[in-house]
C-alpha cells in the first residue's frame, strides 16, 4: 500500500469536518417560504401575485391598465375574492390621483374616493331640508314635562353621533329642548328664554348600542314658564367616526 502523506490525511479529515458542519447548517436554515428579518423589495417593474387554488388572482400588486396619460406605466393594487370577482382596487382611470374603490360580489361600487377634489365619491349621502322661519310649521308643545316632538330610527354604523335642532319659545314663555337616545337623556338641556330662537347641536358623542343596531333618537321639548308654546324642528342626525 502506498504511503499517504500525513498532511493529506489531515486535509481529508478537515474536509469531512466542514462537510458535516455544512450539512448541519442546511438542516437549521430558515425555510425558503419565510422572511424572518429585513424588508422585501420588488423593483424594476416586478409584480406580486397571490393565486387561489382555483387559479384566480386574489392579490395583485404591480403594473395595471390604463397607463398614465404620458405613457408611463401605472402601478396599483387589485384584491379579488377567491372566485375572481373584484373586491378592492387602488388605481386611476385617467390623469387624476389614484383612489380606492370597494366593490360588492356583483361588481357594484360600494365605496369610491373622489379623485378630483378628495373626500367621498360613493356612496351619496342625503341632506334633508326642514321648515325654517315659520313657527306654524314646527311641532309644538305646552307640556310641563319632556314631550317627544321628533323621532328617528338611527342605524348605528358609526360609533359617534351628532344631532342638531332648532327650538323657539313664544313671547312670555320659557322652555327647554333635549335629545334622548333609546329613552335616555343624551344631549345637553338647551334652555329657551321668552321669545327665544336657538340652534342647538350635541355631539359628536358616543352612540349607545352595537354596530348595525337601530337606536331611537328623540327630540323632546317642554315648557318651564308662561302660557305659550315651545317649538322644535329637527336639523341633523349624523353618524361619524371617533375623533
Amino acid at each position: 500500500m502506498a504511503a499517504i502523506p500525513q498532511d493529506l490525511l489531515d486535509r481529508i479529515r478537515a474536509l469531512e469536518r466542514q462537510v458535516r458542519e455544512l450539512s448541519g447548517r442546511a438542516q437549521t436554515r430558515p425555510a425558503l417560504d419565510k422572511i424572518q428579518h429585513g424588508p422585501v423589495t420588488i423593483a424594476e417593474g416586478g409584480t406580486l401575485t397571490v393565486r387561489s387554488g382555483t387559479g384566480h388572482d386574489m392579490i395583485y400588486i404591480g403594473g395595471i391598465s390604463p397607463a398614465h396619460p404620458d405613457g408611463t406605466k401605472q402601478y396599483g393594487v387589485l384584491i379579488s375574492r377567491e372566485d375572481g370577482t373584484p373586491a378592492l382596487a387602488m388605481w386611476s382611470p385617467n390623469q387624476h390621483p389614484q383612489g380606492i374603490d370597494i366593490y360588492d360580489s356583483r361588481g357594484s361600487t360600494l365605496f369610491a374616493e373622489d379623485r378630483v377634489h378628495g373626500g367621498l365619491a360613493v356612496p351619496y349621502l342625503h341632506t334633508v331640508f326642514y321648515p325654517d322661519g315659520d313657527l306654524s310649521q314646527y311641532p309644538r308643545t305646552q307640556s310641563g314635562s319632556p314631550e317627544i316632538l321628533w323621532t328617528a330610527a338611527h342605524i348605528r354604523y358609526h360609533p359617534m353621533l351628532s344631532v342638531a335642532a332648532y327650538a323657539a319659545a313664544d313671547n312670555g314663555t320659557t322652555g327647554a329642548m333635549q335629545i334622548y337616545v333609546d329613552g335616555q337623556p343624551w344631549g345637553e338641556q338647551h334652555n329657551l328664554a321668552s321669545n327665544d330662537w336657538i340652534y342647538a347641536a350635541d355631539g359628536p358623542k358616543l352612540c349607545p348600542g352595537e354596530t348595525a343596531a337601530i337606536v331611537k333618537v328623540e327630540i323632546k321639548a317642554w315648557r318651564t314658564g308662561g302660557n305659550g308654546n315651545i317649538y322644535a324642528c329637527a336639523s341633523a342626525c349624523v353618524g361619524t367616526q371617533t375623533r
